[in-house]
Formats: structure tokens, sequence, C-alpha cells
């Protein structure tokens, strides 16, 4: 389901529930960690910035650190970072920090616990958003493809093992669009690609005009 490396360009126009996510993380960072100017941050999947932007526009860092799997260095002009590290998120931390964070990019590691250990080895400080079970409900059902989602509760027993402070919260989001297929096409945009396996009748009778979104955000402390 993943195309992102194609559809940078649409990206940000039509990442709405994302760039919501976004604020909304940011807002919880300010309020739960009592730390007024950090020192050093990196954030992980940083893609093109939308999140990044919200960091830097709200929270004092001296130093930022930006990750993506992809080279998204194009996307990030004007923004003030100390580097920009290529690569998957696991083998991109290197350093100590006081601060680890991520938004809407964990859904697509495989292996979420060891991503979060390795964190751990690198921070007290952890904050990030994560689509979670019943996240694009309507394309799971018609399709039968999904991501291998986690519930909250589940992703809150795995960050027990390595921190021992962590505040989460959940909610739903719904996009309505005016007909189907332009909640396909917004999908796409956004790097979500529908499997080249469907066939072009199960897309065609795609009826649905809502996409729902389910996010998880997680602050986590040792």
């Amino acid at each position: 389901m993943k195309e992102f490396d194609k559809n940078f360009s649409t990206y940000d126009d039509n990442a709405i529930v994302q760039k919501e996510v976004a604020k909304k993380l940011t807002e919880l960072i300010k309020h739960h960690f009592s730390i007024d100017n950090y020192s050093k941050v990196m954030e992980l999947g940083c893609g093109t910035g939308i999140f990044t932007r919200h960091i830097l526009n709200n929270i004092k860092i001296e130093k930022l650190v930006l990750n993506d799997y992809f080279n998204t260095e194009k996307y990030l002009e004007g923004l003030k970072y100390e580097k920009f590290v290529k690569g998957d998120m696991s083998q991109s931390l290197k350093e100590n920090y006081d601060l680890i964070i991520s938004s809407s990019s964990f859904q697509w590691i495989e292996d979420l616990e060891n991503l979060i250990k390795n964190i751990s080895g690198k921070t007290n400080n952890l904050a990030f958003s994560i689509y979670i079970t019943g996240n694009l409900k309507e394309i799971q059902e018609h399709f039968d493809i999904t991501l291998n989602y986690k519930t909250r509760k589940e992703i809150v027993l795995l960050l027990k093992k390595y921190f021992s402070e962590i505040e989460s919260y959940e909610e739903e989001r719904i996009i309505k669009f005016k007909q189907p297929m332009d909640a396909l096409r917004h999908l796409k945009k956004t790097g979500v690609g529908i499997n080249s396996n469907s066939s072009v009748q199960k897309i065609r009778t795609f009826s649905e005009k809502n996409l729902s979104y389910s996010v998880g955000y997680f602050l986590c402390s040792k």
C-alpha cells in the first residue's frame, strides 16, 4: 500500500488528516513534557516536513535531526535543522537525544517493538502518533487489504517494556468525499495505493464516500 516515493509532490496538498494529527501531536508534546528548551531532538519519518514545521514553530530546539527512508530533503528547504539522515529508522539512531518524535509513520514499520527498543536506548522521552486498528476500515472491508495495525492497548503494553510513564489517546477522524473515486484518488495522492492485484471491477464497485482514520497518540518517559 505504500507509494510515498511516487507521490511526494501531491502529498502535502492531500494529507488532510496527517496535518491535523501533526498539529495535535505538537500540542500534546508542548503540554506533556516539562522541558522548555531541547538541546537535541530527532524526528523519524519526517516525509515532506508537515510535522517538522509544527514542531519548529512551537517548540524550542537547538539541534533538530531529521530522518526518512526516502531522500525528501528538497521538500524541507527553509527549515532549520542540523542534518538529514536517509535510511531505515532503527538503523538511523546513532546518537542520544532529549526527545525522539514521529507523526503518522510508525504504522509502516513491520517490527514496531524492535524500533521502540532501539529508540529507548537513545532517549528518555518519546512522542509519536500512529494509525491503529480500524484505520481505513472502508478499504479493508471492500478490497480485503490492510496494514497490520495494532490497537492502542497493544501499543501501550509494548511501550511499558521500555518506558515507565505512558500517556495515550485515540480518536477517529472522518473525511467525506463527493464520489467514491475521489476517496481512492485521495489515498493515492497521499502515498497509499490500492493493491495492483485488485480488479478494475473491484475498484469500480467501491461505493464508500467516507474514509475513516483511527489515530493513536503516545507520550512516553523513563
